[in-house]
């Protein structure tokens, strides 16, 4: 009888400790991949400065909202790979004045979020090549600093780890990108609207710089909030003589729930897949080969004895 009965709690024990390892790899990478299907619409909003250029004028403290829609592109995309397009717009709340329009093409790594030179990767209707992060980070994020491709310079700039906050009640991994102030064209403006003395146009640096804070859900790698400190200028000589946009821009309160909502069965399944049930299985399994061994050597001695 105690042979049959370690008999059985082998082949449980066995089967446990097959199962543990193919729940944290087989199970839980099925789950941990973007889906190819991905449709995100976001909302920015806050008060922000901005120049006018159809009615000439400095608008300011005005209520600024920035609508981005990203969408999968199924029939581009492969098991590996997804490929978003993402179309932004930025207007006046209260005018509904189009102050601008952005567009992006590119894909990237379902599992670790890294852009993939393919797909016809564009910007603005422009080809561009883009490395480093894209959108998110990968699935389980680590606590240090990344690669973030920002779509303005058109270069890589480090996102850099700031800490671990909470986002209405969400453990999230702040991360902090900045760039520097970079000119990214000319512009040619009137003199007067640059506040400058004399007639006629005058050409200066159209300049960037912004501060992009995203909290991390860590277990997707999906911001749960995003703040963006935009400031783009006209230089002359030197100094800021124009204001094109200045303020903050961060998720709206329906936004962030969205995004709360969205990294729940990440945050609930996968730590269950990838680590809670394995470590479980591991002992479940090594518990019954253990006791299967006790009594394999006690129902030797017993029958020794007899």
């Amino acid at each position: 009888m105690r042979r049959t009965v370690a008999v059985v709690l082998i082949a449980l024990g066995v089967f446990c400790l097959a199962l543990a390892p193919m729940m944290r790899t087989w199970m839980s990478s099925s789950l941990m991949k973007t889906p190819l299907d991905y449709y995100n619409p976001t909302v920015n909003v806050g008060e922000v400065t901005y120049f006018n250029i159809e009615d000439v004028e400095l608008v300011e403290d005005a209520d600024v909202e920035a609508h981005s829609t990203i969408r999968a592109d199924v029939a581009s995309s492969t098991d590996d790979v997804v490929v978003w397009d993402q179309f932004t717009w930025i207007k006046d709340a209260d005018t509904d004045f189009g102050i601008s329009s952005t567009n992006r093409r590119a894909g990237h790594d379902r599992v670790t979020g890294e852009l993939v030179d393919c797909c016809d990767a564009m910007i603005n209707d422009s080809s561009v090549k883009q490395t480093g992060q894209g959108w998110k980070l990968p699935f389980l994020t680590e606590q240090r600093d990344y690669d973030f491709f920002e779509t303005t310079v058109e270069e890589v700039v480090p996102m850099e780890f700031e800490g671990v906050e909470e986002v209405d009640g969400v453990e999230a991994y702040k991360f902090v990108q900045t760039v520097e102030p970079t000119v990214i064209d000319e512009r040619e403006i009137p003199r007067s609207v640059a506040g400058l003395e004399g007639d006629g146009d005058v050409v200066g640096d159209e300049t960037f710089s912004i501060v992009r804070t995203y909290w991390i859900e860590p277990v997707s790698g999906s911001p749960i909030d995003m703040s963006e400190e935009h400031h783009r200028v006209v230089v002359v000589d030197g100094e800021e003589v124009l204001t094109l946009l200045s303020g903050e821009l961060r998720f709206d309160d329906a936004t962030r729930a969205a995004a709360i909502d969205n990294t729940t069965q990440a945050r609930t399944v996968l730590p269950l897949l990838h680590t809670t049930l394995p470590i479980g299985a591991l002992v479940l399994g090594a518990g019954f080969v253990g006791i299967a061994v006790v009594l394999l050597v006690t129902g030797r001695r017993t029958e020794n004895h007899g």
